[in-house]
């Protein structure tokens, strides 16, 4: 049975003030679910388009997954129309990788509710209390609500390497070769 792996872009308003996501961040994650077999879905809080920065020309290790993707129709229809976080069912994913959240990771109500339809947090808050391990970046804005990453994993980074490095983390958790 394939592994689904859930990329959430999290494009909320108070992101705007941190710049959003950027493609340099997705682009290599994206590549390394897809070349790895696994089915990536995308989401944000209301669907569609998410907001996502696009520097000018990418730089560094992630300017060859940045050239692929912007020529890979399938990932920019993909991009165009994300899921709504209100659409995803945590139980259907086999890990999470998320761009962009800079707030507390817990839901306000049981679970995702209408209330929490479009907050990054709550979702995460959800995967992670149902096991599902939850890759972060940033994540020095996080903050894990009073029952911390419950029975999943809460991987933290910083920096593009960072983000590829936490992929491939999340890729081996989602095959079951990362150990017991």
């Amino acid at each position: 049975m394939p592994i689904r792996l859930l990329i959430v872009l999290a494009d909320e308003t108070a992101q705007e003030e941190a710049g959003g996501p950027e493609l340099s961040c997705l682009a290599p994650v994206y590549y390394l679910f897809r070349d790895a077999g696994a089915e990536v879905v995308l989401a944000s809080p209301s669907g569609g388009h998410p907001a996502l920065r696009l520097r000018p020309a990418a730089e560094g290790a992630a300017a060859p997954a940045v050239a692929r993707f912007l020529a890979d129709r399938a990932a920019r229809d993909a991009l165009a129309d994300t899921l709504s976080l209100s659409q995803i069912v945590p139980e259907d994913f086999d890990a999470a990788f998320c761009l962009g959240h800079h707030g507390t990771l817990q839901a306000t109500g049981a679970g995702v509710g209408a209330q929490d339809a479009a907050a990054p947090g709550a979702l995460l808050a959800t995967l992670l209390a149902a096991g599902v391990p939850v890759g972060l970046l940033p994540g020095a804005g996080a903050r894990p609500g009073p029952r911390g990453a419950g029975e999943g994993l809460l991987i933290l980074g910083e920096t593009p390497r960072a983000a590829r490095q936490a992929g491939w983390l999340l890729l081996a958790l989602a095959r079951g070769d990362a150990g017991a």
